[in-house]
């Protein structure tokens, strides 16, 4: 594994926060929570795959770009990138096996579970759509594909009492 390479600006002007040159926003768990509440509110008109999708389109070309300027090449390295990614970004800590047709996500760590846990407890389902959108653009990264080029699943959640939560992957 490399160490990921972290570039940290603010731009004095527009108060924004960029990291590697892309916008970043570095949210609070309440913020997070409330976030996953709502698309789980809106499930009547898709607020899952929305969040989900709306992650793995902004996420996407960060982690392209960081592989291109450093010329990585392999799958491991790709999905290695989105890892540690996700962990600058405060959102916890991953450990992943796979290749491009399959593959699995364990946190150890969560964000999104643990900020959930702090504001409401256990839930009776998985809650960590914001990962799920994340994780397909890591893989879809790392094998070149385009978006929607994976499913993945959150088949063990913190929120539901589990010690780790878990996500299949698995390619369209």
């Amino acid at each position: 594994m490399m160490a990921l390479k972290m570039e940290f600006t603010f731009d004095d002007k527009t108060y924004r926060r960029y990291m590697n040159g892309f916008l970043t926003v570095m949210h609070c768990h309440h913020y997070m929570s409330l976030l996953s509440k709502l698309a789980i509110d809106f499930d009547d008109i898709g607020g899952a795959r929305i969040l989900c999708e709306s992650v793995e389109d902004s996420v996407r070309p960060m982690i392209d770009d960081y592989c291109a300027k450093n010329n990585l090449a392999s799958f491991a390295d790709k999905l290695d990138v989105g890892r540690q990614y996700y962990s600058a970004m405060g959102m916890g800590v991953m450990k992943i096996s796979g290749d491009p047709g399959q593959g699995e996500v364990t946190l150890t760590r969560s964000h999104v579970d643990q900020g959930w846990m702090k504001k409401w407890g256990n839930y009776k389902a998985p809650v960590n759509h914001w990962t799920r959108g994340y994780i397909a653009a890591m893989f879809a990264s790392a094998a070149g594909k385009p978006p929607r080029s994976y499913e993945v699943a959150e088949t063990a959640s913190m929120v539901m009492g589990n010690p780790t939560s878990v996500f299949t992957v698995k390619s369209k």
